[in-house]
């Protein structure tokens, strides 16, 4: 399944092609700035658009959606699977590391509303909607099956990290680094 170059994390909804059929995907970055409330703890590089949602995206992309077919399920998806995922799914992934970024910034979990009642800081409950749309949209999409369709019950690649689905989207694939020096 190759996969031509892509411009992602820009104002680029095509961001390539999967065996001939294009592949959308809406998740332009922020530009990192001061005003981010993570500015002066973040480890990337503090330049352009933000490399924190852009790790994070991209981690979620490839191990959905990967050029090399025997990683990710891309092959198993229809093309409205596909662009569902690039226009749905990274989207609401970006918006979750968008709230996190925010809820790292929030001192207090819970606040007094106008009521005086004591209630959790909004924003994570922003952040526990956008979770549950997000399970909703990989329900529909049927990920998991597709998942356990091509990679068997335990849900593992055959990388030999073995992780599941959940830890290689939110970290990505621990060997990756080592497969591309063993590459060369």
């Amino acid at each position: 399944m190759p996969v031509e170059k892509t411009k992602t994390n820009q104002l680029y909804p095509t961001v390539g092609m999967v065996d001939g059929r294009p592949i959308l995907r809406w998740d332009p970055a922020s530009q990192c700035s001061t005003d981010c409330p993570v500015y002066d703890d973040c480890p990337y590089q503090k330049k352009g658009r933000c490399k924190l949602e852009q790790t994070y995206m991209n981690n979620i992309f490839l191990n959905l959606i990967n050029p090399d077919p025997k990683r990710g399920i891309g092959d198993r998806l229809n093309d409205i699977e596909l662009q569902r995922v690039g226009i749905h799914l990274i989207p609401l992934y970006h918006q979750l590391i968008r709230m996190k970024k925010e809820a790292y910034a929030v001192e207090n979990i819970s606040h007094v509303n106008k009521q005086g009642s004591i209630k959790i800081h909004p924003v994570f409950g922003e952040i526990r909607e956008i979770i549950r749309c997000i399970a909703k949209e990989i329900s529909d999409l049927k990920i998991n099956d597709k998942w356990e369709k091509k990679y068997g019950p335990t849900g593992v690649m055959d990388l030999g990290t073995g992780v599941g689905i959940e830890e290689l989207m939110e970290k990505g694939d621990p060997n990756f680094y080592s497969s591309l020096s063993a590459e060369e």
